[in-house]
């Protein structure tokens, strides 16, 4: 194959957005940001398949595209696409591979998604799926990018990055309702796991499955995974916390208290160390704290067909809760709905499931939206009374919207 020369405006054009730390639905993003709303752009997917054209040297955006894209990189028009085209411009083949930061430089872009990382998992217990998930994708976006010419030491590192971005990706379309997009990151999290002998991430990605095996009531799938995350036996106190309670959950999916509550127990013992900001520095499953696991045991006894100890268990462990978990609060609050609406409480059901409703519609969470679901059906009996009402027409407008 000829070697192709790319035009030195297109080669500083990717530089730009990759000095930036930007995929090209990022700079999408930016692009739509300069141009407001008086500026109706095309789709992303058709901007998106513009900026692999422009960068490749294909053809030069027009005057309106270089003027928004000058303003999403801060620079100016002559920095960007000034000059002519030099007779001795880079050449590039087309398979060539990209390129990748030195030295210093490399360790700086890592140290930076690093702590972006630590940032997205705080954004996402405070505010859900909604606001966190094109972030996340997009730091993946970079993440590849960077795999492609990385070899050797280089490339384990942006590996170990990367696993813990599709874990994140994993679990925040978990939340957001997309099952099968959930499954296809954790996939892709085990995959670069296994490639690096990360075997504390592929213990965590088993115990991902297992949370996702949930959602579909599969108790032998729950268990199973649960109990193959464990055979890694130097396990930090926390990610022992988070599988053994999963642990738990299966067996209340299968009717089974003592060795539920036993499980429990172990969880909650675990868990006593665990100080955490929702922002993960304390590694894998520090969101796993004893107010975290106490909730688990009234959504326990919840399952087990116990509302009245679902209740006092809920009422007594969330006010523990830290305070930036907040969508973990909507599910436990959903949770507690379901309790009072199971011992016979209809307007503490419909007044607790209107707080979770406000939370689970401000992130994005499908989980608890399906949770409360569950709650009106149950109220349906007592859809006369004020509150139910009231609570049956904010959940229909939040579903339809």
């Amino acid at each position: 194959m000829d070697d192709q020369v790319t035009p030195e405006w297109a080669i500083r054009l990717r530089q730009a957005r990759l000095d930036r730390l930007l995929s090209q639905k990022g700079l999408v993003r930016r692009m739509r940001q300069a141009a407001g709303d008086d500026m109706p752009l095309a789709q992303t997917a058709s901007l998106c398949r513009n900026i692999r054209y422009w960068e490749a040297g294909t053809y030069k955006p027009n005057a309106i595209d270089r003027m928004l894209l000058c303003k999403a990189l801060d620079m100016n028009e002559p920095e960007l696409f000034g000059g002519q085209t030099p007779k001795t411009a880079t050449p590039l083949r087309r398979d060539a591979r990209a390129s990748i930061p030195a030295g210093k430089q490399f360790g700086d872009v890592l140290d930076h998604l690093r702590e972006q990382w630590h940032l997205l998992v705080q954004r996402d217990n405070l505010l859900g799926p909604r606001h966190t998930i094109p972030a996340v994708c997009e730091q993946i976006t970079v993440l590849e990018e960077l795999l492609v010419p990385a070899r050797g030491s280089d490339r384990v590192e942006v590996l170990r990055l990367a696993t813990r971005y599709a874990e994140s990706a994993a679990w925040l379309h978990e939340d957001a309702g997309d099952m099968e997009q959930a499954e296809r990151w954790t996939d892709r999290a085990a995959t670069w796991a296994y490639e690096i002998g990360d075997d504390q991430m592929i213990s965590w990605t088993m115990f991902r499955g297992s949370q996702q095996a949930m959602s579909g009531r599969r108790a032998g799938d729950v268990l199973g995974l649960a109990t193959s995350a464990l055979r890694q036996t130097d396990l930090p106190a926390p990610m022992q916390a988070a599988i053994i309670q999963q642990q738990a959950q299966g067996h209340a999916l299968d009717g089974e208290e003592r060795p539920c509550q036993r499980k429990l127990d172990q969880a909650h013992a675990l868990a006593a160390s665990v100080h955490d900001d929702g922002d993960a520095r304390g590694g894998h499953g520090s969101f796993c704290t004893p107010a975290y696991v106490e909730i688990q045991r009234a959504r326990c006894w919840l399952e087990l067909k116990q509302p009245a100890r679902a209740v006092a268990t809920y009422e007594s462990a969330l006010p523990a809760l830290p305070a930036v978990y907040r969508r973990d609060r909507g599910m436990a609050l959903a949770g507690m709905a379901a309790a009072y609406a199971g011992q016979g409480e209809p307007e503490h059901a419909a007044t607790t499931a209107g707080e979770a409703l406000d939370i689970a519609r401000a992130a994005g969470s499908v989980r608890i939206i399906n949770v409360l679901a569950s709650v009106e059906r149950s109220l349906s009996v007592h859809r006369r009374l004020p509150s139910v009402a009231a609570f049956r027409l904010a959940l229909a407008d939040a579903v339809a919207n």
